[in-house]
């Protein structure tokens, strides 16, 4: 084979591998000796038919096996020869293959980009400075009061805000719908706006008019997933009544989820949130110390790992629209645009790797397996898993060299933190936003 650098870009690379009819056609003999010992041919015993013929029928298949091993060896050859460590499989493109001409591909490698020697002295940041305030707090505790509600039923008349399980029959129809409701006289939906003052037990009528904006066909479901009523006339039995129930803010809710007493619930409240705030902190300061750097340091990075990092970038958000109840086909979302405004995103995550990656190898920074054991610790705070249960499962995906590399890459920009000048100024922590 003849192998030739034909351009060069960055981290990528092409190069065009050539070979003679005379180099590749005892691969098509080949080929086809075996799949006539394999084949039967109508009129000639096994393995005895003609290779011509043999060639004829299944020329197609002949090639494309032919063709699969000519690409595994052009790759195989380019990588020996230029001594190349690819960090994605190599590709083909521009392929030219058949009976009686000369084989040519184009094989392109993508390498690792040579980061220089980085180091953030002298180089200077700003970042906002975060701080817990006491309303803050205060959002957090009502937070966890309200999740803390449980639902009692309701012996006498509904109120407005309660809920009931109810029965819905149109008129004519034997079985009706049982439909989660709640009494709330603005709604849209006809039954909802007259539960107050019902009881469990009642059975009264509704009339759905052929003017109401909120009607859609029977059964179709409305944008948020509650099932409209077409119009016409229905039976409504109300089965159950619940009425949502929020404790007292006091030693009694402290103690139910966990802490000594109110003091110490907002105490710890106060103590996570100021964490979460240190950490968004963190994640802005490593943000931009590496926007500076990688201006101050530039190199390429390989094309294909930023458009896979975006493939997995847009995977994310559609699965994000999934878990919130919307069908990602029907959200509207014009694709194309979203990927080309996420594009520089992508292409800073990629750069963030490599610098990260250089300056760890440059340090001979690495994790111990007791930062490995306190990553789980931490990971497994509120997930109702085990550090152990969750590394366990790390380990069985194959993902603990994954883990080592995060860790590896937090401590490296730790590093470069430690050298850079950073500059607090005032600002709003996204978590202050929390309510």
């Amino acid at each position: 084979m003849d192998i030739s650098l034909k351009s060069e870009d960055g981290c990528q690379k092409i190069y065009e591998v050539k070979a003679s009819w005379e180099e590749i056609a005892p691969r098509f003999d080949q080929v086809t000796k075996t799949l006539k010992s394999q084949v039967r041919i109508p009129g000639f015993r096994a393995g005895k038919a003609p290779e011509s013929l043999v060639r004829g029928q299944f020329r197609k298949a002949i090639r494309e096996e032919v063709l699969e091993h000519l690409l595994e060896d052009s790759a195989k050859a380019v990588l020996e020869k230029f001594e190349l460590k690819p960090v994605l499989e190599p590709y083909a493109a521009d392929l030219h293959l058949d009976d009686g001409q000369p084989f040519s591909v184009d094989i392109t490698i993508e390498v690792a980009p040579e980061v220089p020697e980085i180091s953030a002295s002298g180089v200077a940041i700003d970042c906002p400075k975060f701080e817990v305030t006491q309303e803050q707090v205060d959002r957090a505790i009502e937070s966890i009061r309200q999740r803390a509600a449980v639902m009692k039923p309701v012996e006498g008349e509904a109120l407005e805000g309660d809920f009931a399980m109810a029965v819905i029959t149109r008129k004519g129809q034997a079985k009706g719908l049982e439909r989660f409701l709640g009494a709330l006289p603005k709604s849209e939906h006809p039954v909802e706006r007259v539960l107050a003052g019902k009881k469990a037990g009642d059975e009264f009528e509704v009339t759905v008019g052929e003017e109401a904006e909120h009607v859609h066909a029977e059964g179709e479901e409305h944008a948020h997933g509650e099932q409209k009523l077409a119009p016409g006339d229905y039976v409504v039995k109300v089965s159950k009544l619940a009425r949502r129930e929020v404790p007292e803010l006091g030693d009694d809710l402290a103690k139910d989820v966990g802490a000594e007493s109110l003091g110490d619930l907002k105490a710890r409240v106060k103590l996570d949130l100021e964490a979460r705030i240190q950490s968004e902190m963190r994640d802005i300061q490593e943000e931009r110390l590496i926007d500076a750097l990688a201006a101050k340091f530039p190199f390429p990075v390989p094309p294909t790992q930023v458009e896979r990092q975006l493939r997995g970038d847009l995977e994310e958000f559609a699965e994000n629209l999934s878990r919130q109840g919307m069908d990602v086909g029907k959200a509207g979302v014009d694709w194309t645009k979203m990927a080309e405004a996420r594009r520089p995103m992508a292409q800073k995550k990629v750069v963030a790797y490599y610098l990260l990656d250089a300056v760890a190898r440059q340090k001979a920074i690495e994790a111990t397996d007791e930062e490995v054991e306190a990553y789980f610790v931490h990971q497994a705070r509120g997930t109702g898993l085990s550090p152990d249960q969750l590394k366990a499962q790390a380990k069985k995906d194959d993902r603990l060299d994954m883990v080592r590399s995060i860790l590896i890459h937090r401590k490296a920009a730790d590093l470069l933190l430690s050298q850079a000048s950073v500059t607090f100024t005032e600002g709003k922590a996204a978590s202050q936003e929390t309510t």
